[in-house]
């Protein structure tokens, strides 16, 4: 690292190139921000300039405000170096994941990698604290009824490894907050942006463009990366400090939302409905035929149930309190798919 660089940069983002650090960082620099970002795979990299050049052809020369530094956030010295002479971190590295063989390395990232960082963070005098978590990591109510910041994570309820990773990240922000660290985590619901086909909600996208005519009973929330990405950043200068705030723009349920994205698309609506039996049954033949196919399932036990049940989330605290208006489901829809249209990808 340039040292004299060093003296002017304030702000780190970790999953610099992931689909909320991407817009971070589209954020920041168009503000003027100097900004450093964590990366692990360089070909990322012009994944988010591609971004940047969707929003405004002329950004790319903003790009020049940010320093790239190759780092996992498992290597707590990296982070100590890559920490000196910031003054305010965006947390959103995470591994998102819902097979179960990858439960032990999204532990390893998503846990371990956040108490490495608020560690390295409280070693080296870190003012405020942004951590990116999921609405995966709140409790749950009965079907229909709204969840809020007060509904807290219960151990006896059946959790994707991926919620557990993410719940216990969020006690290492709570304990390093207790340490001296001002926090604030946000709790996003399913997030809609420009992404990668194969990465993140992209592949639902992706599921829609190849014809997927099934569709189950359940429901969630849905948001808007750059509604993510903005609120992250109005909460590090706020004074929201060791809080949580719900991300949520509308309630829909998966007929409604895979309606829209086809629509978006000029794809065919899903017109099958597909029972909890046969979600459970599908599950499990999927299991068996990548076992011998040797391939990631596309359906697990989590993925199953979770689309069989209705959660509702309510944004009503960060709203309110700072008089914020949510892009629509729609138009977060129609954003994403104008981006694959622009990518080739229609």
């Amino acid at each position: 690292m340039n040292k004299n660089t060093l003296l002017f940069i304030m702000i780190l983002v970790t999953g610099g190139t992931g689909l909320v650090g991407s817009h971070l960082l589209y954020f920041l620099v168009n503000r003027g921000d100097k900004v450093r970002a964590i990366y692990r795979n360089k070909m990322r990299i012009e994944d988010v300039k591609k971004i940047f050049s969707f929003y405004n052809p002329d950004s790319l020369s903003l790009f020049e405000n940010i320093e790239w530094v190759q780092a996992d956030i498992s290597d707590y010295f990296r982070l100590e170096e890559i920490l000196k002479d910031i003054k305010h971190v965006y947390h959103s590295a995470a591994i998102v994941s819902f097979n179960p063989h990858e439960s032990d390395i999204m532990l390893k990232t998503n846990t371990e990698g956040t108490a490495n960082l608020m560690n390295a963070c409280l070693h080296n005098k870190v003012e405020k604290v942004c951590y990116v978590s999921s609405i995966s990591s709140l409790g749950k109510q009965s079907d229909g009824e709204l969840i809020d910041e007060s509904v807290e994570w219960r151990a006896e309820y059946n959790r994707s490894a991926y919620a557990y990773s993410k719940f216990r990240a969020e006690m290492e922000v709570w304990r390093a907050a207790i340490e001296g660290i001002k926090t604030v985590i946000v709790n996003p619901s399913v997030i809609i942006g420009p992404v990668d086909w194969k990465r993140s909600t992209g592949r639902l996208f992706y599921s829609v463009k190849k014809g997927m005519p099934f569709y189950t009973g359940g429901a969630t929330g849905f948001v808007d990366v750059r509604d993510v990405a903005k609120a992250a950043v109005l909460l590090m200068e706020k004074d929201a400090i060791n809080e949580r705030f719900i991300l949520n723009s509308e309630n829909l349920s998966f007929l409604e939302f895979y309606t829209m994205m086809a629509k978006a698309m000029n794809k065919m609506k899903p017109f099958l409905k597909t029972s909890k039996l046969l979600t459970e049954i599908g599950w499990r033949l999927n299991l068996v035929f990548c076992f011998f196919a040797r391939k990631a399932p596309a359906i697990t036990s989590d993925t199953a149930r979770t689309a069989q049940t209705v959660s509702l989330y309510s944004a009503k605290k960060f709203s309110e309190r700072f008089n914020y208006s949510f892009i629509s489901v729609k138009e977060a829809v129609e954003n994403t798919a104008k981006w694959f249209k622009n990518q080739g990808k229609r």
